[in-house]
């Protein structure tokens, strides 16, 4: 059997052993590789399945919700091209919103406002000083002529 097991599994993800049984019978996190197949059989997880995990721990350190996590993950599966949303998707958390960001143009709320976009605006500091170094070098190289 290749792959990783339940035990390893949850101490890479950080995750309860006990979590990670829940999650995979109750179908929110089910490992890819070879799932329960009954009493003293072994899961075996993916590198991708424990992305997943790794990330769903981390959203519910965030203070998300399970019930909202479920919903966060099967509105993204209803989105044309994602198979694994967890493993495969940028999420940011805003309190009480989680936002996909498929691209630096495109920003989606997903659970509050689903489809709703967020316009933003980043401004890239080193962009700036190094803008304003040039042009400072420029204004004191013209005076000292």
């Amino acid at each position: 059997m290749q792959g990783f097991s339940a035990g390893l599994a949850a101490r890479l993800s950080g995750l309860n052993y006990d979590v990670m049984d829940y999650w995979a019978k109750t179908s929110f996190i089910v490992p890819s590789i070879a799932p329960a197949a009954g009493k003293g059989s072994q899961r075996a997880y993916s590198f991708r399945d424990l992305v997943a995990l790794r990330v769903a721990r981390e959203l519910r350190d965030a203070g998300l919700s399970l019930q909202a996590l479920r919903k966060v993950v099967a509105k993204l599966k209803e989105t044309e091209g994602i198979e694994n949303p967890l493993a495969e998707e940028r999420l940011i958390i805003t309190g009480d919103d989680v936002i996909l960001a498929r691209n630096t143009d495109e920003l989606v709320s997903i659970l509050r406002r689903p489809g709703q976009l967020y316009l933003i605006a980043v401004v890239n500091l080193a962009n700036v000083v190094e803008e304003l170094r040039k042009a400072l070098v420029g204004q004191l190289s013209c005076k000292v002529v």
